[in-house]
């Protein structure tokens, strides 16, 4: 594997929607054997709902599913007090995405539509770039 590309809700949203920029994007970083990742968390933030059934199955099917975990919990807490968060709710899925992507093999890009937030929870570790 040469690193790995997470999607965050509005990345995983668009390609359930079929999007051919994040489409494009997801087969280019398959051609370059990259994993793609999402954390279970972002299937239920990106709100399925108004996308055809059998194109979300097909699409789930083809990105690996990070299980939110009690080590990923703790980790996402600890990025929060890192960037002095007091509003925790508003950021948990975001310190979530970004404990996710700081545990998978590098080189690591996060694809969102909220860089300024995740650059902050991810570091320097982490690429991230816009939707």
């Amino acid at each position: 594997m040469s690193g790995t590309l997470v999607l965050d809700s509005e990345g995983l949203s668009r390609y359930l929607r079929g999007d051919r920029t994040v489409t494009a994007r997801l087969e280019a970083a398959r051609l370059d054997d990259m994993r793609v990742v999402v954390s279970a968390v972002t299937i239920v933030e990106a709100d399925p709902q108004g996308a055809n059934r059998a194109r979300v199955s097909w699409a789930l099917s083809r990105l690996a599913v990070e299980p939110v975990t009690k080590e990923l919990a703790t980790a996402a807490v600890a990025l929060l007090a890192e960037i002095d968060s007091s509003g925790g709710h508003k950021y948990a899925l975001d310190a979530l995405v970004a404990a996710t992507a700081r545990a998978a093999h590098p080189p690591v890009v996060v694809l969102t539509s909220d860089p300024e937030d995740l650059e902050r929870l991810c570091g320097p570790r982490v690429a991230v770039l816009k939707t």
